[in-house]
């Protein structure tokens, strides 16, 4: 990363902006930046939100790490080429990139080819899961475990496990359950440090602190979401106070 905070393994908090006014978003970022550590923009946002140059520079002066949406990646992909990716990329003068193929589909050795490629000079998050709620193409267990792992080798340094802005899909049933046995094989596999979890929803964000510490990284939040989520983080809601430490000092308070 270069002048964009350097993130942390652990405690990514990591927001969806999807055409917020930039009066209100503005105000959330100036209110709570030391909360946020990535913007997502997503569904192709940045080529339809004639605010979007903005929210980027407002990102930026407050040193949280802008990105655009695997999505992006995916159109780009199929309707252009990488090259023409890059050089949006090269445009907003990114340093974090997330790749899917959750919508498209692309090769393993092609895809692990554009992880590599990309690795060395940016903050690469490979998103692992389908945006289909039909059951005959969702991922098989082995097939979330391979696509992590191979996300992992070809040098991308997070993982992204997939439940849309909807936070019902991917490793979350249409019905809000988690898929603890998925989710246990998965991280059986590689330190949990290395995967951020969508979790817009606070049933699933709930169950992702019990299960794996106040420190686990979440993706997907919504901006009127933040202090809940650190809320939640720290221990100060109910659905969580009675399984984590005090999470601060008094007299920070004060």
């Amino acid at each position: 990363m270069n002048d964009n905070r350097s993130l942390n393994s652990r405690s990514i908090n990591h927001i969806l902006e999807v055409g917020t006014p930039y009066p209100l978003f503005e105000s959330y970022l100036n209110s709570y930046s030391e909360y946020i550590d990535i913007v997502k923009f997503g569904w192709g946002s940045a080529l339809v939100d004639s605010d979007f140059l903005r929210k980027l520079g407002l990102c930026k002066q407050l040193n949280i790490v802008p990105v655009l949406g695997g999505t992006f990646f995916e159109y780009m992909i199929y309707h252009y080429n990488f090259a023409e990716f890059l050089r949006h990329i090269d445009l907003y003068d990114l340093d974090c990139i997330e790749l899917s193929r959750g919508t498209i589909d692309i090769d393993d050795s092609i895809y692990c080819s554009y992880i590599k490629n990309l690795s060395s000079k940016f903050f690469v998050m490979s998103e692992v899961g389908r945006k289909t709620s039909n059951p005959e193409l969702a991922l098989s267990p082995q097939e979330w475990i391979q696509h992590c792992e191979i996300s992992a080798e070809s040098g991308a340094s997070l993982i992204i496990l997939e439940s849309r802005e909807s936070g019902l899909s991917g490793y979350v049933s249409d019905g809000g359950q988690v898929d603890s046995v998925l989710l246990e094989s998965i991280t059986a596999r590689l330190p949990i440090d290395s995967f951020l979890f969508e979790a817009p929803i606070k049933s699933v964000q709930t169950y992702l602190i019990n299960r794996f510490g106040p420190l686990v990284n979440l993706g997907n939040i919504s901006l009127d979401d933040i202090v809940a989520v650190q809320s939640l983080r720290k221990g100060l809601r109910s659905d969580t106070l009675l399984t984590l430490s005090p999470g601060f000092q008094f007299d920070t308070l004060i």
